[in-house]
């Protein structure tokens, strides 16, 4: 007998952890699509509306949306992907607003959403950036999305097209393995020569480049050419840095070692010994070197650690590199910073990222500056 999974895309779009953590669940499509609900990563944001009931991220309690938060590492153990787009019956949009009282708080209504064509990433994204945009208090909302990105961050491809699979745990004696052949550098065979402060550039760095010393560190090749294809590339034979066993990047050390330990051990940033200006390093010769699973770790890592002072060169890296959830991060921090919008307003910024936010933000002016400025033209 076919069993009903109508239930199941119910129980998700509601947010309903209790009615999915126990049940026999095992046989439910968690890579199906649905006119209705998009995908089951997509249903626990998005949720459903009842009648005059809305069930999603903007409307549901604490402890509702940390149900949904459980859930969506329920369905990520489950093996969904949040790479699945919704077919293309599935033509959800959204608009959320603030109130006080029985009035709608003035500028807080968003931008109409569409989520048609996008995946659970593209979804979050969206959100985080219609809400970045307006007026009202957004911070639990805002921390939701950023707890959903960081959530769907842990999905880890198997390398093969159209598969992937969760991220597992692995036990403590088999990362501490691996951390002690990258520690040790016995049998590694590969040299990474590294930017540092003072000193001649290495070989490959541009000669208008500051002078700079070198920091040599050892790698195995076996590990560097199965992490990405651009590096499997480089070390092969054709390439200098396959011939020559030798590796020259444009970084200082520390974001390499950063970047090393990811490649070897797959352990979270550890964002407290890493320091902003390292970890987007760390990101941009991720990034260059193709290591899309160390792309995401450390720009989930850096949502978290944007401020003042390291705030423009995150922007800078998140629009160059096109990464849409650390750019949306960028801008919801732009929106609650004085110093920022005190810079934008000063136009301190490189063209790219004054015009950006501009665009965001408008000319830095309050909310009640507008409002007063509005009134003040009504009364002439």
């Amino acid at each position: 007998m076919e069993k009903d999974s109508d239930w199941i895309w119910e129980a998700l779009a509601l947010g309903e952890e209790s009615l999915l953590k126990d049940a026999d669940i095992d046989y439910f499509d968690w890579n199906g699509t649905h006119e209705k609900y998009g995908t089951p990563l997509i249903a626990l944001v998005v949720g459903k509306a009842t009648g005059q009931e809305v069930y999603d991220f903007a409307t549901g309690t604490p402890e509702k949306l940390n149900e949904r938060l459980n859930l969506m590492k329920l369905v990520l153990g489950k093996g969904a992907s949040p790479h699945a787009k919704p077919p293309p019956q599935f033509s959800i949009c959204k608009s959320w607003w603030k109130t006080e009282g029985d009035k709608e708080v003035e500028n807080s209504r968003t931008p109409l959403v569409h989520f048609n064509d996008k995946s659970a990433y593209g979804v979050v994204a969206s959100c985080l950036e219609a809400l970045t945009n307006v007026e009202g208090d957004w911070k639990r909302e805002l921390r939701f999305l950023r707890d959903a990105a960081r959530i769907l961050a842990s999905y880890r491809p198997t390398g093969h097209a159209g598969e992937g699979m969760a991220r597992v745990p692995v036990a403590e004696g088999v990362v501490e393995t691996w951390e002690r052949i990258l520690s040790s550098g016995e049998g590694a065979d590969v040299t990474i020569v590294c930017r540092g402060a003072g000193g001649d550039a290495p070989p490959g760095v541009s000669p208008g480049s500051p002078p700079c010393a070198t920091e040599q560190l050892m790698a195995h090749a076996v590990v560097l050419r199965h992490a990405s294809r651009v590096l499997k590339a480089m070390l092969s034979p054709l390439f200098r840095e396959g011939s020559t066993a030798r590796v020259d990047v444009d970084f200082e050390a520390a974001p390499v070692r950063v970047l090393l330990a990811l490649l070897y051990t797959g352990e979270e940033v550890d964002e407290v010994d890493s320091p902003p200006d390292t970890l987007l390093s760390a990101l941009e010769l991720a990034h260059q070197w193709d290591v899309s699973h160390a792309v995401t770790a450390l720009e989930m890592a850096l949502t978290n650690r944007i401020d003042d002072a390291c705030f423009c060169r995150t922007m800078e890296v998140a629009t160059r590199l096109q990464l849409p959830q650390l750019a949306a991060a960028c801008m919801a921090y732009a929106k609650n910073s004085a110093d920022v919008k005190r810079r934008l307003k000063l136009a301190q910024f490189p063209e790219l990222i004054q015009s950006l936010l501009a665009k965001a933000l408008g000319d830095a002016e309050s909310g009640e500056s507008r409002r007063k400025r509005r009134r003040l033209i009504m009364t002439l």
